[in-house]
């Protein structure tokens, strides 16, 4: 007899609200208390992008347009969400999925690339607690590499380029990736990160012969020890140094809007590299809820069995 499936989606999360900022920032850094000028600085970061991360709410619609998707798809799975950094978590979402009398979970990491600190710890969490309710966990991975996840970030590209007129094989003309920075310690421990990203990238610029394109880490943390090189900040004034004045900014790592590309990217890292240089700086869209990502998601998830 088949199992009872659903699909559960594990994302990153993030406060929507100021008053739920602290909390997360608990979770995220396994900390019982912090100063008070470290809570304000990040609240201020908050307040303007809008008071909170738009990623949860982005996740939900996912969740619901996924769900209608598999539907229409002619697989009725329900879709449920969890997030390891704040609520609802991952444990207790579990939990529910038992309760309904889910047997089966087809597991899908919205961080398209596998690390310590996003993929690899959501499926830490869900292999206990699922391996505690005998339930069968099927992760459903490597979406990264799906053609048309890679469709999705080319024509992003391709709109971003053409809404400037860029011609993208110009010599003054450059595609710039950017990944949220980790400790280097994490890739003596196997992480598996940088080597998923570069794939991803080596897949997507094979859309684009002739083209140039370079790759940098962004929002490196505050914890001691060596972070991953370059950091996106020198990277692009090292290109501006060598001629390149028009450049088309890809956040790969990332395929939701929330504070690493709505503050970090738009407020502060271009503004201050276009404050200073004549030079075009495009980022562009987010998968977000779209029609193409939720697609691709369907896809993969029906391919998965």
């Amino acid at each position: 007899m088949e199992k009872t499936t659903a699909v559960l989606l594990l994302a990153y999360g993030g406060p929507e609200t100021p008053a739920e900022i602290e909390p997360f920032l608990k979770q995220l850094l396994r900390r019982d208390s912090l100063p008070s000028p470290m809570i304000q600085r990040v609240v201020e970061k908050y307040q303007t992008i809008g008071g909170g991360s738009p990623l949860p709410r982005i996740c939900r619609s996912i969740r619901e347009k996924l769900a209608a998707k598999l539907a229409v798809d002619k697989r009725q799975l329900p879709v449920y969400l969890a997030f390891r950094y704040s609520s609802p978590n991952i444990a207790s979402v579990t939990r529910q999925m038992a309760a309904a009398g889910i047997e089966r979970i087809l597991a899908v990491s919205l961080s398209p690339h596998a690390s310590l600190i996003s993929t690899t710890a959501y499926f830490t969490t869900l292999e206990e607690i699922t391996a505690e309710l005998t339930l069968d966990l099927q992760p459903v991975k490597d979406w990264y590499r799906d053609r048309h996840f890679i469709d999705c970030l080319t024509n992003r590209i391709t709109a971003a380029a053409d809404k400037r007129s860029l011609n993208l094989t110009d010599a003054d003309t450059a595609v710039v990736f950017s990944a949220h920075n980790i400790p280097a310690s994490y890739l003596e421990q196997g992480d598996p990160y940088v080597r998923e990203i570069k794939e991803n990238i080596t897949l997507v610029m094979a859309r684009f012969p002739g083209c140039r394109h370079f790759f940098g880490y962004q929002s490196k943390g505050k914890a001691p020890g060596a972070w991953l090189e370059p950091e996106i900040e020198n990277l692009l004034a090292d290109l501006i140094n060598n001629s390149i004045r028009k450049i088309i900014l890809v956040p790969v790592s990332f395929a939701m809007d929330h504070m690493e590309t709505l503050y970090d990217l738009d407020q502060e890292i271009i503004p201050a590299i276009t404050g200073r240089h004549d030079v075009e700086i495009s980022r562009i869209a987010m998968c977000n809820d779209d029609d193409d990502f939720i697609a691709m998601l369907s896809g993969v998830i029906n391919n998965h069995g």
